[in-house]
């Protein structure tokens, strides 16, 4: 894909954006030709690409362009929609193809990166798609909290086969819930269940077989709350069984870091903190 051609093809895509939240539209930062690097940023679970407008135009600076496609069904103006109760793994991983496939008219050398449900789809792209020079797994959900991660699996494939329930991110607060006021104050049990059937094909891939990608780098956090990083840390193990070398860096836990490092809406946001870290771990050759 040229570079005109990853233009017309975002322009498109925002053409046919409806009901938006206007700071969620699809996310293209260019500096009007192809740079050495395009970078892709995959948004969390129930937010939308605003959740990067600080860090994506730090990483713009450095001479990247830059695509942060908005995933299927976020970012809708209305934050109690029902939509994500129709959310599916197969439509995600086109999104993230799609971005991927922009990228490589915006950059001779294409860098995915993502948070929570954008970490999986990361993991997924490293896993499937050569076109993926680098791979930024941050805080990655291959696993629900507290629960087995065979359980958590499980749940992935019967989610949809039962009756869906709603879940407030802040059952006291609800929908007057503090942080970014462009995300959902909920969740869709059948939604979730798509997440970690997502997680899962990533994880059970790596069982049987190296990734494409030969640059995959993850950040954990060891005070994270909503995800099992031991999940984590066995697909590291599967991808290095078949000979792959993923490099590794964890947030120390007494430093007391919650799951969305990336959003600075978060009441509890350390951007001063966190964004050193993830722009050397994006864009620096690692020796």
């Amino acid at each position: 894909m040229t570079h005109a051609e990853a233009l017309a093809r975002v322009r498109a895509i925002r053409a046919a954006e409806r009901d938006l939240n206007p700071v969620c539209s699809y996310g293209l930062l260019d500096h009007g030709r192809q740079a050495e690097d395009a970078i892709v940023l995959l948004h969390g679970f129930t937010n939308c690409p605003a959740m990067y407008r600080q860090l994506a135009a730090e990483l713009h600076a450095t001479g990247a362009n830059l695509v942060v496609p908005r995933l299927p069904r976020h970012g809708l103006a209305d934050r109690l929609t029902a939509e994500l109760t129709h959310l599916t793994a197969a439509e995600m991983e086109q999104t993230a193809s799609e971005a991927v496939e922009i990228a490589t008219g915006l950059g001779k050398r294409v860098i995915v990166a993502g948070l929570s449900l954008g970490a999986v789809l990361a993991g997924w792209l490293a896993q499937f798609h050569q076109e993926v020079d680098r791979a930024v797994i941050v805080a990655p959900l291959f696993g629900a909290p507290v629960m087995p991660e065979w359980t958590s699996d499980l749940a992935g494939f019967v989610a949809d086969r039962i009756p869906n329930l709603w879940l407030w991110w802040d059952p006291k607060t609800r929908g007057a819930i503090k942080g970014p006021k462009h995300a959902y104050p909920r969740f869709p049990t059948h939604a979730y269940g798509e997440v970690l059937r997502l997680g899962y094909e990533v994880k059970n891939a790596a069982r049987a077989s190296a990734p494409r990608c030969q640059d995959i780098r993850v950040l954990m956090n060891q005070n994270d709350p909503a995800v099992n990083n031991l999940a984590t840390k066995r697909l590291i193990a599967a991808w290095q069984a078949h000979g792959a070398n993923p490099s590794t860096y964890e947030f120390p836990k007494e430093s007391g870091l919650l799951h969305d490092l990336v959003s600075p809406d978060q009441e509890y946001a350390r951007t001063a903190e966190v964004y050193p870290v993830l722009t050397r771990w994006i864009t620096a050759d690692l020796p």
